[in-house]
């Protein structure tokens, strides 16, 4: 979706490398009731004296980031990028770089931008002295494509709508815009993925002229961008370049995020998906996989998701359509049903029930030995599985 999750988790991970004592909301509890509850829990180790020196890491909702960035004066912000999510909820795009803008101008701590982000990236303008971007390598960029999707083709400054010279993917990539010559910065750390794999993703940093290679067990160009926004966050804390890329070995997928488990001899892969740049990279992954046995979605509209489902229209089901059937599941199956049908997907290829139990046993039969079953849920279609899943073959709670 938006990485900050993942981001967390991978901050966590290379700050206890590094020795320090976290304390974090690890369940996605990104509402200041949940920081509430985090820092209560916590008592007695914020008030400990321990030689080991002591981290806060926070995910915070979009929403509440300007208060709490007000009353929490963090030592740096990390600011992912701008999809689309939730749209009844925050409106438009514009509006959430808004609220997050209004965190950063109530906040002194440094600032972590992505630089191929135009939303992103314009949140420095009036912070460079306390601001570090990440970006793609120049290597690594592909032609525009004539149907990306543009969540912020028009400049923040002016209006006028962006020129692309190269693509990351949605609206990630060196924009410039041709009126006011607001322009994708340069990034101070770079990274270079590797071919893409089904189980981690291989990446080479640059950082003021010192390249570091890097293993990530957690697949994706995105996870890339979530790895990159982490390294530049220990960056941007004053904490050295090559241990922090060393150290992401030691990383972990968060619950439902590109999270493996094995059930007799096959695997179950669950992708998060709630917007449509998150399903398109998640679509492409899956089509790229070698491994993949079988293919199921799930879409609910709980308040958490967002009531409005118009986003999968805005989905490249066309480009990135699974070959052979796929189970359809959740509250709004029917919706997603019918938007696959129109992507080209036939009615006797399409496995339709609102209650996944049923469903998720028969295409795990269906799926060969040694393959993998992809689901892709929404929020509350992914908790509701997870916990299911959990019972059933004995997983990690999800937050663990």
């Amino acid at each position: 979706t938006n990485g900050k999750t993942t981001t967390v988790r991978i901050i966590c991970a290379l700050l206890q490398d590094r020795g320090y004592r976290i304390i974090t909301n690890p369940s996605g509890a990104n509402l200041d009731s949940g920081l509430t509850a985090t820092l209560l829990e916590h008592q007695a180790a914020l008030r400990q004296k321990a030689e080991q020196p002591l981290a806060l890491v926070f995910e915070i909702d979009e929403a509440f980031f300007g208060k709490l960035a007000a009353e929490l004066n963090p030592t740096v912000s990390v600011i992912t990028n701008f999809f689309r999510d939730q749209l009844d909820r925050f409106g438009e795009l514009q509006h959430t770089r808004d609220l997050i803008a209004k965190g950063l101008s109530a906040s002194q701590g440094r600032i972590v931008l992505c630089a191929d982000d135009s939303l992103c990236a314009s949140l420095g303008r009036g912070r460079e002295g306390r601001t570090l971007y990440f970006g793609l390598a120049t290597a690594a960029l592909q032609p525009q494509s004539a149907d990306a999707i543009h969540e912020s083709a028009y400049c923040t400054f002016c209006g006028g709508r962006y020129e692309y010279d190269g693509m990351a993917y949605g609206h990630l990539g060196r924009f410039r815009c041709p009126s006011c010559g607001f322009a994708r910065p340069e990034p101070d750390l770079t990274f270079l993925p590797g071919p893409q794999q089904t189980r981690e993703l291989q990446l080479q940093f640059t950082w003021r002229g010192e390249s570091e290679a890097a293993r990530l067990p957690i697949p994706g160009l995105h996870n890339g961008y979530n790895a990159a926004a982490a390294v530049t966050a220990l960056l941007a804390a004053g904490l050295p370049f090559q241990p922090a890329v060393a150290a992401l070995s030691g990383a972990r997928a968060a619950f439902g995020r590109m999270e493996r488990f094995p059930v007799g001899e096959r695997e179950v892969c669950l992708i998060l998906v709630k917007n449509p740049v998150g399903m398109d990279r998640a679509l492409d992954f899956v089509a790229g996989a070698p491994d993949a046995g079988g293919v199921m979605m799930l879409l609910n509209a709980n308040d958490p998701d967002g009531r409005d489902v118009s986003w999968i229209w805005d989905v490249h089901f066309e480009h990135h359509l699974p070959g052979g059937r796929i189970g359809v599941s959740g509250e709004r199956c029917h919706d997603l049903a019918l938007r696959l049908y129109y992507a080209g997907k036939q009615e006797d290829d399409l496995l339709v029930d609102p209650i996944f139990s049923g469903l998720f046993d028969r295409l795990l039969a269906d799926c060969p030995a040694g393959r993998c079953l992809y689901i892709l849920p929404n929020y509350t279609a992914m908790l509701a599985l997870r916990a299911d899943l959990s019972r059933r073959f004995q997983l990690n709670e999800f937050w663990r």
